[in-house]
């Protein structure tokens, strides 16, 4: 299970459980929500427009995240790739991601171009490259919270979905928008969501929240507007597990026989503020 096919495998397991018990939302009847306010065309510096309800529902979403001991998720993941003098390209992964606080966490990718696991024991941080089957190691802070900012601060390497596991969910994704609509009740999986769109100075991003039970993020999208052909993000949560039990062997890395060591590369960070509007 500490092996690369059986990380995926053991969380998809967990993740999957939670179906079996009760997340059943067909049938219920909602509420017709009235129009968006207006929007005004133009956003002045320092502007903070934001409509309530698109704000009070997502410090409902980071309020039920942050006090969630565990969970396990599974996501789609599809990506914009314009590469210079070629067309842009669609990529696609398929991650899991299961933690307990406040010292656990791992999580696995494969897709098109990423096939990469990594593991957090209150310890170590540890990334397993599975295509080039080499894997690193590196000292870590004693929870979840400061090993992300220590590793991103350190390496660049961003865990996935971590604006979602953050202790401070609300903050993180509210502290640069400049505007924020409440777009109505819209259909994400087959699931009826809260839609809400944000702007920033340099991302526009949009978020659907599950409308019946609890307030869980269901799908992600952020668009790069300062890019190159404004590549977008686009995450679709397809399982959740706020009750996850995960044994702690899933947690520890252990390398797999024949792996390379290597070290984790270290990269040249933009200023704080460049940092804050990358991430929503």
């Amino acid at each position: 299970m500490r092996m690369t096919a059986g990380v995926a495998l053991m969380l998809s397991m967990v993740v999957i459980n939670a179906l079996a018990c009760g997340q059943d939302r067909a049938g219920t009847g909602l509420a017709i929500e009235p129009p968006p306010p207006p929007v005004e065309p133009v956003l002045a510096a320092g502007s903070r427009l934001i409509d309530e309800r698109a704000d009070e529902l997502v410090r409902r979403m980071g309020d039920l995240l942050a006090g969630a001991t565990s969970f396990a998720l599974e996501a789609v993941e599809v990506y914009d790739e314009v590469p210079e003098h070629t067309p842009r390209q669609q990529l696609a992964n398929r991650r899991y991601v299961a933690l307990r606080r406040p010292d656990r966490l791992v999580g696995d990718a494969t897709g098109d171009a990423l096939n990469r696991s990594v593991w957090y024991d209150g310890r170590e941080f540890s990334v397993l490259d599975k295509e080039q089957f080499t894997y690193a190691t590196v000292a870590a802070p004693a929870t979840i919270d400061e090993a992300l900012d220590a590793i991103f601060e350190q390496t660049g390497v961003v865990v996935p979905l971590a604006d979602f596991v953050y202790l401070d969910v609300y903050d993180r994704l509210m502290a640069g928008v400049q505007r924020g609509v409440y777009l109505g009740i819209h259909d994400v999986e087959g699931l009826p969501c809260h839609h809400l769109s944000f702007e920033q100075e340099t991302i526009d991003w949009q978020l659907w929240i599950d409308a019946v039970g609890d307030p869980l993020p269901r799908k992600l999208v952020i668009a790069y507007k300062t890019e190159d052909e404004v590549p977008q993000y686009a995450v679709t949560i397809v399982a959740w597990n706020l009750n996850a039990e995960v044994p702690d062997d899933v947690f520890r890395f252990e390398p797999p026989e024949g792996a390379e060591r290597v070290e984790l590369p270290v990269l040249a960070q933009p200023p704080v503020e460049e940092q804050q509007e990358q991430r929503p």
